[in-house]
């Protein structure tokens, strides 16, 4: 069985089923996405959770005013006072996009701790986290490869009880 799935929708809308398949449950509620440790969330997915989930950037600047945005770290956020949905902001650019900005090292890392939070949120609450990732997620505006990248994930997924989908975005 193939640890992530894929499926193509809009991650920011935390599916709740696979629009290709209606009765197949997703569920997601937390997302993780790449962050640059500059306070900078101006472009890519970043900027789009910026708009959509301003407590979310908030996170970021406090990270940031605590020395928390480093490299392998994150930050997080709930979306709304309900606190059933929530985003991960992953440090793993020490620098804004460019040639291969993102640290695979720190990706690995970020991940790993970020399906760690989620695991003990699973064992704590009761109730099961799934886990949604943007398709090219450190491949867009960080240059990172997809191979190394789908690799990495499915490795640190693979060793956890955390569901998890590959979200492509679906164009209207």
């Amino acid at each position: 069985m193939e640890a992530v799935k894929h499926i193509q929708g809009n991650l920011l809308d935390f599916p709740r089923h696979c629009k290709s398949d209606p009765d197949k449950y997703v569920g997601i509620n937390a997302i993780a996405h790449s962050c640059n440790t500059q306070n900078v969330m101006g472009g890519g997915i970043a900027r789009q959770i910026k708009k959509r989930y301003p407590s979310c950037y908030s996170s970021d600047c406090h990270a940031m005013m605590e020395g928390k945005n480093t490299l392998g770290n994150f930050s997080f956020a709930w979306t709304d006072a309900s606190q059933s949905k929530g985003i991960y902001n992953m440090y793993n650019q020490d620098r804004i996009g460019g040639e291969r900005a993102v640290n695979y090292e720190a990706f690995y890392t970020a991940l790993e701790t970020v399906v760690g939070d989620l695991e003990w949120q699973s064992n704590h609450d009761e109730e099961q986290k799934v886990l949604g990732l943007p398709y090219g997620v450190s491949c867009g505006l960080a240059g990172g490869n997809w191979m190394i990248v789908r690799e990495i994930i499915e490795d640190v997924i693979s060793n956890s009880s955390i569901k998890c989908y590959i979200v492509k975005f679906e164009f209207a």
